[in-house]
C-alpha cells in the first residue's frame, strides 16, 4: 500500500479538507477520492523519512477492541434496519465521531464499492484478526451475517470485560511500584547526597552502612541518565529479539514455568483458545480451519505450536479434537476430558464456553490472591529500604552527639 497526501473540496458542501489516503497506486487514490464526492486540489505521495510518518499514521489509526465493538454495534443496527452494506459503511463513516472508526468505515466502504465482500474488505484493511474475518466470511456464505455480527459483538464484550478485570487487578500494584521507585530515587539521588556532604564535613569515621548507602547514592545520581538509556535499549532489544521465533518460543516456555504466574498465564491462553474455538465452530467453520485460525489468536508460542500440531493431526489422521489435543501435548488432561465429553455429546461449543468461563473465574481468583500478596510485600520492601537509608544517616549523627558528650 502507498500513502498519499491530498487536499480536496467536497461536492456536497464545498468545504476544503486535507488528509492522508492509502491506495495501491496514484490512480486508485484518485478514483477513491472522486467516488467519495471529492474534487482533488492536490494529491501527492507522502514525503517521509525512514518511514516515521507512515508508522505514526498507522498507529494513530489503529482500531482497538472497544472501537471495533462500536463499529460492529453500528453495523448490526444498520443491517437490522435493512440498509445495504455500502450505505451502512458510508453512514458509519459520516456519523461516527471517532477518527479511527471513520477511517475504518471509509476504507471498508471503498473496498465494498469496488465489489469486495465485507470479509474481504476487513482482511484488506489489516485492522481485524483472522478469527473475525473468517467468522464474517462464514456468515456471508451461510446467509447468517446478522447472527455472526451479534456473535462477534458478544465476543468482543466478553474479551473487553475480561481484559478490564486483569488491568483493574494489576493497576494498584503497578502504582505502588512506580511510587516506590520514585521515592527511593529521590532519597538516593537528592536527599542522601545533600546529607552526605554534611556528615563528611563533620569529620570522624563513618559507619560501614553509611559508606555503602553514600556509595550507592553517588552511583545512582551519576548514572541515572545511563540507566534510563540502558532500560530503553533493553526494551527495544527485547522487542527485536522476540521477532525471532526460536527466541520467542524459549521466552514463552520460561513464562509458563514461572511460579504462580506461569499457571495463570497458561489459563489465560487456554481461556482464549476455548472462547475462540467455540466462536469459530458456532459460525460453521471446519475444525481444521478453526484450529489454524485460533492458533493465530494464541499469544504464547508454545501453546500456539501445540494448537497447530493438533490441526495437522486432525487434517492428516482424521482423529477427533480431544485425541488431537492429547497427542499435541501442552493441554491439561481435565480440558481434554471435557472436550471429549463435548465431542461425544455433540455439545462441544457449550463445553468450550463453560470451560472458558471456569478458567476466567480461576484467573480472577488468582489475580486477587497475587495482588493481595504483592501489596504488603511492596510495603515491607519500601519500609526496609527507606529504614536502611534513615538509619545510615542517623547513626553517624548519634556517634557525633555521643562524642560531644551531649
Amino acid at each position: 500500500m502507498m500513502y498519499y497526501e491530498y487536499k480536496s473540496r467536497s461536492r456536497v458542501d464545498g468545504k476544503t479538507k486535507s488528509g492522508v489516503i492509502t491506495a495501491e497506486s496514484y490512480d486508485n487514490a484518485t478514483d477513491t477520492l472522486k467516488r467519495r464526492g471529492e474534487d482533488i486540489i492536490v494529491l501527492s505521495e507522502m514525503r517521509d523519512f525512514l518511514g516515521i510518518r507512515k508508522t505514526l499514521y498507522s498507529i494513530s489509526l489503529n482500531t482497538t477492541k472497544k472501537l471495533k465493538l462500536e463499529f460492529f454495534t453500528m453495523l448490526r443496527f444498520m443491517f437490522e434496519a435493512g440498509v445495504s452494506l455500502h450505505e451502512t459503511l458510508t453512514n458509519i463513516r459520516d456519523t461516527s465521531k471517532n477518527k479511527s472508526v471513520k477511517m475504518l468505515a471509509s476504507t471498508l466502504a471503498d473496498e465494498v464499492r469496488k465489489g469486495a465482500s465485507l470479509s474481504t474488505a476487513m482482511k484488506k484493511s489489516g485492522q481485524f484478526d483472522g478469527e473475525s474475518v473468517e467468522q464474517v466470511r462464514a456468515g456471508e456464505e451461510s446467509g447468517n451475517i446478522n447472527a455472526t455480527i451479534i456473535r462477534l459483538i458478544k465476543q468482543y464484550e466478553r474479551e473487553i470485560e475480561f481484559k478490564g478485570k486483569i488491568k483493574s487487578a494489576m493497576i494498584y500494584p503497578v502504582i505502588i511500584c512506580v511510587v516506590m521507585i520514585a521515592v527511593l530515587w529521590v532519597m538516593m539521588a537528592i536527599v542522601v547526597p545533600t546529607l552526605a556532604e554534611t556528615l563528611i564535613s563533620m569529620g570522624g569515621e563513618l559507619p560501614l552502612i553509611t559508606k555503602i548507602v553514600i556509595g550507592v547514592s553517588k552511583f545512582i545520581s551519576k548514572s541515572t541518565p545511563y540507566i534510563v538509556v540502558l532500560i530503553i535499549l533493553a526494551v527495544i532489544s527485547l522487542k527485536i529479539l522476540k521477532k525471532n521465533d526460536d527466541i520467542k518460543l524459549a521466552v514463552d516456555r520460561r513464562k509458563l514455568k514461572l511460579p504462580v504466574i506461569g499457571t495463570m498465564l497458561e489459563k489465560i491462553e487456554l481461556a482464549r483458545f476455548c472462547r475462540s474455538l467455540s466462536a469459530m465452530q458456532k459460525s460453521g467453520i471446519s475444525l481444521v480451519a478453526s484450529l489454524k485460525t485460533v492458533a493465530s489468536a494464541v499469544k504464547n508460542m508454545k501453546i500456539k505450536n501445540a494448537v497447530m500440531k493438533a490441526a495437522r493431526l486432525v487434517e492428516i489422521s482424521g482423529i477427533n479434537l480431544a485425541a488431537a489435543l492429547s497427542k499435541a501435548g501442552q493441554f491439561p488432561p481435565m480440558l481434554i476430558q471435557l472436550i471429549e465429553i463435548g465431542v461425544n455429546s455433540g455439545k462441544i461449543t457449550d463445553v468450550l464456553d463453560r470451560t472458558a468461563e471456569q478458567y476466567e473465574r480461576d484467573i480472577d481468583v488468582n489475580l486477587k490472591r497475587i495482588t493481595s500478596l504483592i501489596e504488603p510485600a511492596m510495603i515491607i520492601i519500601v519500609g526496609l529500604l527507606a529504614g536502611t537509608v534513615v538509619i545510615s544517616i542517623f547513626l553517624p549523627m548519634f556517634s557525633i552527639v555521643d562524642s560531644m558528650g551531649v
